[in-house]
């Protein structure tokens, strides 16, 4: 069967190259499987920023007992990861933002490296709103990678500029990336609590950093 990482990447076998390439450069750049261990194996799970879907697939395959919703303002990516639906029962996926989600009482809500595309006034925003959709006690997992030390940030600026300005992520190539303790100040402004901050180290040079908070 293969790990979770490995049958999620195996859904998209039929999506063109170019899409199938970016899903693989995804995992090889991100230590998901890092990020899906911190997330709670049963309940709600909103993905806010999910992309292709190959997170929420993770999370989907890895735990029957979870269900997840995923959403993203591309139709480009969320009509790929809308694909995945038929393969998996326990996920879903629709075009939209954190405004969007009507439903609420979500278990936990996880943000993977999208916070950087957004001023600070908006990034405050989808804080807010995520602490809205949570239940008490929910927890809201947002990955980004921190400003600290200085050469693994410069190297994570320049691959996000270049992403935006290609295309392969929206953006106009202007980036609003925060240290970890800005993030986590934002976080309680929100109205979170006791933010747990975590450095995830990979061979790779990304400052990776998780933060995890409860309403």
């Amino acid at each position: 069967m293969g790990s979770a990482i490995d049958q999620a990447i195996q859904l998209y076998d039929d999506q063109p190259l170019g899409i199938r390439a970016f899903v693989r450069c995804r995992h090889l750049l991100c230590p998901l499987a890092e990020v899906e261990r911190r997330v709670p194996k049963a309940g709600r799970i909103l993905d806010l920023g999910c992309g292709h879907g190959l997170f929420s697939a993770i999370m989907a395959i890895s735990s029957p007992d979870r269900l997840v919703a995923g959403v993203d303002p591309s139709l480009a990516k969320i009509q790929v990861a809308g694909r995945l639906m038929d393969k998996l029962p326990n996920a879903s996926f629709f075009q939209g933002t954190a405004a969007d989600v009507s439903a609420a009482g979500f278990d936990a809500i996880t943000i993977l490296d999208v916070l950087y595309l957004l001023p600070v006034p908006e990034k405050l925003k989808i804080l807010q709103r995520c602490h809205e959709l949570l239940r008490p006690g929910g927890q809201l997992i947002l990955k980004t990678n921190d400003t600290h030390p200085a050469w693994k940030y410069r190297w994570a600026w320049f691959q996000e500029v270049l992403m935006t300005r290609v295309g392969l992520t929206l953006g106009h190539g202007d980036l609003h990336f925060l240290s970890c303790g800005e993030n986590a100040g934002l976080m309680m402004q929100a109205g979170f609590e006791d933010v747990q901050i975590t450095h995830i180290p990979t061979l790779l040079p990304y400052p990776h950093t998780l933060l995890v908070s409860s309403r």
